[in-house]
């Protein structure tokens, strides 16, 4: 699949926030800064999220959009390698970890962090995990996998999401998206399947699917986004990055305010209205592009994945160890400290390895397909010619 390396730039700084919002989530002390001031978005996790579904739908979506989608299977091999074989390596080292902290209860270290590595090791759970696309109890090994549980759902049904986006228009697909908010709503009220983890439900998927959606819809009009976004004059532009930053940093804080049934529904669509701004940014303003392809900035691009991994597996390993021994501002900064290099070997070692043979195989996959779709239609001409040569 082809890069984009401003979009993978914006991925890695939405990796680099949810590793924040993991430590101010644990951390007692958060200066005031984070919480009322832009400098929120640093700390935005779940904003963060939503913006991975959206962007992996935008990304997706481009190559159905552009004529060069894959044949199924050759696209599902590439997308389970993509995904599949780095979170098994992550998760054979957090289930590892876990096993050596799991007898340090929480009375010992005081804290709601240390909850975690506490469910044990039976088989049944580690299985589930090793399937990934079943409703898993996430809070057992690595809490940050419930996105990708999502992912990988809606990466198996993804192409014909997009024969949906591409045959049918705007109004249908938003409506389509509307739909699948209801539907997701009715599990709200009723509770037909309940989450094991945080919100692992499939009608979850459905919600979270919906925001996909909003990508390849984006993705199939980003032309129009991005015109619309150089006719501005500058004091336009500058209006519309603080709108982009206010939606994405203070929708779940309005919605706490006025208190509505599904709240999340309107803190989550706030967000996806400035992750889409921001994707504009990325795709259209000249100063933004030639900030996310400078090279630091596009190092977290490489290796985003694996910091979302790796990064609270991290914490709760430097937290067990020094528990007791050292301030939790020095356990905030071991845990960056580490999780970066760590997060560059696994890219280096793994993604990279994963993203290769994914790709060796779906190529092998695809020219297989083309073979076998060539000789259907050679048989096919042999049987007209044999027809026409008889009559």
């Amino acid at each position: 699949m082809k890069r984009v390396v401003p979009l993978d730039s914006v991925r890695g700084l939405a990796s680099l926030s949810v590793l924040f919002h993991h430590l101010w989530q644990y951390y007692p002390a958060l200066p005031e800064i984070f919480r009322y001031t832009p400098a929120r978005a640093l700390i935005g996790g779940h904003q963060a999220v939503i913006l991975f579904f959206i962007l992996s739908g935008f990304v997706l979506a481009l190559p159905f959009l552009e004529g060069r989608s894959l044949p199924y299977f050759s696209y599902l091999i590439k997308r389970v390698f993509r995904i599949y074989l780095p979170y098994l390596v992550a998760l054979g080292a957090a289930v590892f970890l876990a096993f050596q902290f799991h007898s340090r209860s929480e009375t010992e270290v005081g804290s709601h962090l240390y909850t975690f590595w506490q469910s044990g090791f039976g088989l049944g759970l580690i299985l589930e995990h090793v399937g990934l696309l079943g409703n898993i109890h996430t809070d057992a090994y690595n809490t940050v996998i419930w996105s990708l549980i999502h992912e990988m759902r809606i990466s198996i049904v993804f192409p014909l999401i997009m024969l949906l986006i591409i045959k049918r228009g705007l109004g249908f697909n938003l409506g389509l998206c509307a739909a699948l908010v209801a539907v997701s709503a009715v599990n709200d009220i009723f509770q037909i399947e309940t989450s094991r983890g945080f919100h692992t439900t499939f009608f979850d998927t459905l919600y979270y699917g919906s925001f996909f959606i909003i990508g390849a819809l984006a993705a199939k009009h980003r032309d129009k986004l991005m015109n619309l976004y150089l006719r501005m004059t500058v004091r336009q532009k500058w209006a519309l990055a603080a709108a982009a930053l206010l939606l994405y940093c203070y929708s779940r804080a309005v919605s706490n305010l006025i208190h509505v049934p599904f709240n999340r529904v309107f803190d989550d669509y706030g967000i996806a209205a400035g992750v889409l701004i921001f994707l504009t940014l990325a795709l259209a303003s000249g100063k933004t592009i030639a900030l996310l392809s400078k090279k630091p900035v596009r190092f977290f691009g490489d290796i985003s994945y694996s910091l979302y991994l790796y990064h609270f597996i991290v914490l709760l390993s430097v937290g067990y160890i020094f528990r007791g021994t050292l301030p939790y501002w020095a356990v905030c900064f071991l845990t960056l400290a580490i999780s970066i290099p760590i997060a560059a070997l696994s890219y280096t070692f793994v993604e990279k390895s994963a993203i290769a043979l994914g790709g060796k195989l779906s190529r092998k996959a695809a020219a297989g397909a083309a073979r076998k779709q060539q000789r259907r239609a050679d048989a096919a001409g042999e049987l007209v010619l044999g027809e026409h040569t008889a009559s």
